[in-house]
């Protein structure tokens, strides 16, 4: 049983992201809490005074590979320039995916 709780803690990933482009007042933090909620990942994504947007997902692998993947490209009034991805370690336990 244990070694089922190690599998299942393992497949959960968080990545914390900083997206920069044009994606303030385009939708992106709606679009991208639907896209998260859709998928079942956690965590939370605000804007940030210099226009960027940030964001913390946690889930599993598949479906965080999957998030990123569509961040990349964005909702059709966003203009990606860039992604940073770093892995996030600290705990975050709060439910759902938040717009904060």
């Amino acid at each position: 049983m244990i070694s089922e709780f190690i599998k299942i803690k393992k497949m959960i990933i968080k990545k914390h992201l900083i997206i920069s482009g044009k994606v303030q007042g385009v939708g992106f933090r709606y679009w991208m809490k639907n896209l998260a909620i859709n998928n079942d990942i956690s965590g939370w994504v605000k804007n940030k005074f210099s226009g960027d947007v940030e964001a913390l997902i946690i889930g599993q692998e598949k479906e965080v590979q999957k998030l990123l993947k569509q961040c990349k490209i964005g909702p059709c009034s966003a203009n990606i320039q860039n992604i940073q991805i770093n892995d996030h370690d600290q705990d975050y336990l709060k439910e759902g995916f938040n717009i904060l």
